[in-house]
């Protein structure tokens, strides 16, 4: 940028100009100059000298990541800042000419865009101006990574749960095995209101359980941010979606049985609301011991043993359709209405392994009960396995968060 340039008008004082200075004086005799003469005479405009105004400094553009970056992740936005200035225009487009949105700051300093595409080269053109209006423009291009494959995370509570039970944990589940499971938990955020102490825990290969310390308190406000878009998660799987979960969680409901008593007895917060007999399993198929979580609810369900090993034609093979069905395990483990028991509820167990308890009383319990609602079982025993269901609160605490990865 070259300088503007300063004309300073000067005066000559040649001999042309004394010759001109005679004159005026025969002109005047020569005489003294009167008041009104000098004055005249010095009545000349002042010569401007003062400096002229400094340029401003040139805009500067920059980007992260920089212009020519190849095998980009997509992780976090493209950034784009202006020094010395502001944006006055930002694009970046696909090889189909589709414009990436982003948002521009309040100062016009800083441009942020939208997460980018996957294996996409994208053409990069942003301008910024400085306080003259001189304007600085930089132009390159910036290619995404591309993966081998995609996996993509399902969410427990689902989006449809407004509230769920005391006991219900967060389930983050990969449609591929993954390798790097710390990369996965960096990129998993919970926030609660109020706090409370809780940690991640792997079930295998594809399935990162949360849970509190203790059972949440009701009322409490859970949000869920699971970040793996644009992650290298191991062996060339990247994070196909990021997710983003709020629920609340209900009043404690919590069922508890005997083996030696045989009654179901329900506390909503703490207090005793209800006493079910109950009939559970029977000598061969006895109901597991331990801390199951209410995780499906059907008005009618159809008991099919074939389902969990059983052929229907074994003698102890069924294909029976009930009402108020509330699953407690992957096994298949319910409480459900069995009117055909009602004489053994509270007496003996007759069942393979479900909770038998009368039409009115399974009513209740599917009104009443739904998704993370506890049911403890104890007495029996053979003990329930944690990956048998949501099975988490079966898992002591100091044995719990050895399963993070980040430990």
């Amino acid at each position: 940028m070259t300088q503007p340039s300063v004309r300073i008008r000067r005066f000559r004082t040649g001999a042309a100009g004394l010759a001109v200075l005679c004159l005026l004086f025969v002109a005047t005799g020569c005489s003294e100059p009167s008041d009104a003469t000098a004055t005249a005479g010095t009545s000349a405009k002042a010569v401007d000298t003062s400096e002229p105004s400094p340029q401003a400094a040139p805009a500067v553009v920059s980007m992260d990541p920089p212009l020519g970056t190849s095998e980009f992740a997509p992780m976090t936005p493209v950034t784009v800042a202006a020094g010395n200035g502001t944006l006055t225009d930002v694009a970046i487009t696909d090889p189909d000419g589709t414009s990436v949105t982003g948002t521009l700051s309040p100062d016009g300093k800083v441009w942020r865009s939208d997460l980018l595409d996957y294996d996409t080269s994208y053409s990069v053109a942003a301008t910024a101006q400085n306080a003259d209006g001189v304007a600085t423009t930089a132009r390159g291009s910036i290619d995404t990574v591309a993966a081998r494959t995609y996996t993509m995370p399902y969410l427990l509570p689902s989006e449809s749960m407004d509230s769920v039970g005391v006991g219900m944990p967060i389930v983050v589940t990969f449609d591929e095995d993954i390798e790097d499971r710390a990369a996965v938990e960096r990129r998993l955020a919970v926030t609660t209101t109020p706090p409370v102490v809780g940690a991640w825990s792997w079930f295998g290969d594809r399935e990162v359980h949360y849970r509190p310390q203790e059972h949440w308190a009701p009322g409490t406000h859970v949000v869920v941010d699971v970040g793996v878009y644009g992650v290298h998660l191991g062996d060339g799987i990247y994070g196909q979606e990021n997710k983003h979960l709020e629920f609340d969680i209900h009043d404690s409901m919590v069922a508890q049985v005997d083996n030696s008593e045989l009654v179901l007895r329900v506390y909503r917060n703490g207090a005793l609301e209800r006493e079910m007999p109950t009939s559970m399993g029977k000598s061969g198929f006895a109901t597991p011991s331990g801390t199951y979580l209410v995780m499906q609810q059907d008005r009618r369900y159809t008991m099919d043993s074939s389902t969990y090993g059983t052929p229907i034609d074994d003698p102890e093979g069924y294909r029976t359709e009930v009402e108020y069905a509330s699953r407690l395990s992957y096994s298949g483990i319910f409480v459900h209405a069995a009117p055909w028991s009602v004489g053994d509820q509270g007496v003996r167990n007759v069942s393979h392994g479900c909770l038998n308890v009368s039409t009115a009383n399974a009513g209740y319990f599917y009104e009443n009960f739904g998704w993370g609602d506890i049911v403890q079982v104890t007495g029996t025993g053979v003990a329930l396995q944690a990956s048998n269901g949501l099975g988490d609160w079966n898992v002591p605490w100091e044995e719990w968060i050895l399963g993070s990865a980040l430990r």
